[in-house]
Formats: C-alpha cells, sequence, structure tokens
C-alpha cells in the first residue's frame, strides 16, 4: 500500500475524483467528514500525518493476525 501525500487542497480534490484507492479513499473522506466536510478547511500537514498513522495501524492489525 502507498501512502499518498498531499500538498495542496487541490491534490485531495484531484484524489477524490479520480483514485480509487479502497483502503485510502475512505479515510480520506472520514478525515475530511471530521474536519466538517470542507476540503478547504482541512489542514494538510495534519491529515498526511493522520493517513500515515492510520495506515501504520493496519499493517499493526494485520501483523497480530497474522502471527
Amino acid at each position: 500500500m502507498a501512502i499518498p501525500k498531499f500538498k495542496t487542497h487541490e491534490d485531495i480534490n484531484n484524489f477524490l475524483q479520480r483514485d480509487k484507492d479502497a483502503w485510502c479513499r475512505p479515510m480520506v473522506e472520514e478525515y475530511i467528514e471530521m474536519c466538517g466536510s470542507d476540503v478547504e478547511s482541512v489542514d494538510i500537514k495534519e491529515l498526511n500525518g493522520w493517513l500515515k498513522d492510520e495506515y501504520q495501524s493496519l499493517e499493526e492489525g494485520y501483523k497480530e493476525y497474522r502471527n
């Protein structure tokens, strides 16, 4: 899984319009919803960090499941 790293609000909008990533898209949508459903109000640095944390959590859960 590749973690997207957004640089602008336009990057986020483009991702939501074009990307069909079954893992990441719902996470991005959830984060935007937590911020009031307005992409322009999203703190991009915070979103990138949150996505990284979510992916790490998924990886740890998967490793525990496999062991």
